[in-house]
Order: structure tokens, then C-alpha cells, then sequence
């Protein structure tokens, strides 16, 4: 499993521009689950959504290991064991604070090329609506894996309510666990 780039992705001096990190996949993820950009804290941290108010990773253990306490490379671990994927839209861009409005320059993550390395990723999630915008300004036409909007986990869309929000996401764990419409062909099938 490709693991999340330790390289600092903290602004330098005189360099405003932020980075994301590597994405988290393997050969045997089947879905990919897209953010925008990593926020400050997350940065910080050097943690896919490592800002506690957001509730990526509450809705992820409520659905995938109820009840249950984990440490980040125990998240990680059980990303991996369903079969999800994490990365951002983006690569880079210049942003003040942690709001997605406030992002300048923008250049995107090869997505195309993950999913190239990664064929039995066969659905994309955009974690709201800038991803989901930001993706289709980037990848239309450039991606023929399906993309599902979904409400953003971030704490700035407090207008929906958490079980609100964790219904919607519910669809992340049921296409990972549906057999890939990508996936290569092997054994006898493929003689067929």
C-alpha cells in the first residue's frame, strides 16, 4: 500500500504553494475516495484528514469497526483491508486557512496515472462539492471511472446532520466491496 509521502507538504519560506501528499493505494483497492487538499492541521499532522472536526474518519469507523478507538495507522490499515483508496484532487495550490474558496493556482494529482497503476479501482468519491468541481474541471473526459459527488465530511457542512451525512457515504463501502467492473481478467476467464 502506498503510504502517504513523508516529505514535508508545509508551505517553505518564501513559497506559499501547499502539497499533497502520495495517495494511499494498491493493487487491491476498489474505490477512490477524493478530498480537495489536505487543510492545515492535516498538513501538519501529515495525516489524510487529520483535522479532528472533520468526520471523514468517525464515518468510516462507525460503518467499516463500530465503536472502536484507532490510531491513524489503524485507520490506514482498515482503509486498506476494504479496499479504499485516498487522495486529493489537487497537488498544489495556494491557499489561506483551511476553506476551499480561498484556493489559488491549483494544479492537480495524476489521477489518471493512479488509476492507470491501479486498474480495479472502478468508482471515485468526491468528499464535496469543490473536489467534485475541481475533479470535473480537471479530469472531464479525461477519466472513464465513474465519479459520485458526496457531501463533504468537513466541519464546514454543519448544515447536514452526521447520520445524514453518514447514510450518504455508506455507498463508499458497498461499491468497494461489489466486484470491479475494472478488474483485470485472470484464470479461466480469461481464456474464455
Amino acid at each position: 500500500m502506498t503510504r502517504p509521502d513523508a516529505a514535508p507538504a508545509r508551505p517553505r519560506a518564501n513559497d506559499n504553494t501547499l502539497r499533497s501528499f502520495a495517495p494511499f493505494a494498491d493493487a487491491n483497492s476498489r474505490v477512490l475516495v477524493l478530498g480537495t487538499m489536505p487543510g492545515p492541521e492535516a498538513l501538519r499532522r501529515q495525516e489524510f484528514y487529520g483535522f479532528k472536526g472533520n468526520h471523514f474518519w468517525r464515518i468510516m469507523i462507525d460503518l467499516l469497526a463500530p465503536g472502536h478507538e484507532l490510531a491513524y495507522a489503524e485507520k490506514l490499515d482498515l482503509m486498506r483491508k476494504n479496499r479504499i483508496a485516498i487522495w486529493d484532487v489537487l497537488h498544489s495550490c495556494e491557499r489561506m486557512g483551511a476553506a476551499d474558496s480561498a484556493i489559488r493556482n491549483a494544479r492537480p494529482n495524476d489521477i489518471p496515472g493512479l488509476l492507470a497503476r491501479h486498474p480495479r479501482i472502478g468508482a471515485i468519491f468526491c468528499n464535496g462539492t469543490t473536489s467534485a468541481r475541481l475533479f470535473g474541471r480537471f479530469f472531464a473526459g479525461a477519466v472513464s471511472v465513474p465519479m459520485i459527488p458526496l457531501p463533504s465530511t468537513s466541519p464546514a457542512n454543519a448544515a447536514m446532520p452526521y447520520a445524514v451525512k453518514r447514510g450518504h457515504w455508506a455507498v463508499v463501502i458497498a461499491r468497494a466491496r461489489a466486484p470491479s467492473a475494472r478488474a483485470p481478467a485472470t484464470g479461466s476467464r480469461a481464456r474464455r
